[in-house]
């Protein structure tokens, strides 16, 4: 059995080069924007982890002594 063209499928696409450049385009601002939103986050969520981490210590400290003081 032969296959003719009604069996075989061209399906092939070759993107334009618009279309390449405007996905790599869009890939390098994902990126830019990426690492922007990552530098944000370390320079407030980290001293606030931080300053959380403190006040934990010396909520817990606090209470140590209390618990010591009153028994």
């Amino acid at each position: 059995m032969t296959l003719n063209d009604r069996h075989i499928k061209n399906t092939s696409f070759t993107p334009s080069p618009a279309h390449t450049a405007l996905k790599k385009a869009a890939k390098v601002v994902g990126i830019a924007v990426g690492a922007v939103v990552g530098i944000i986050l370390w320079a407030i969520l980290r001293p606030i982890f931080r300053g959380v981490g403190w006040i934990i210590s010396i909520l817990t400290a606090i209470g140590i002594i209390y618990l010591v003081m009153t028994l």
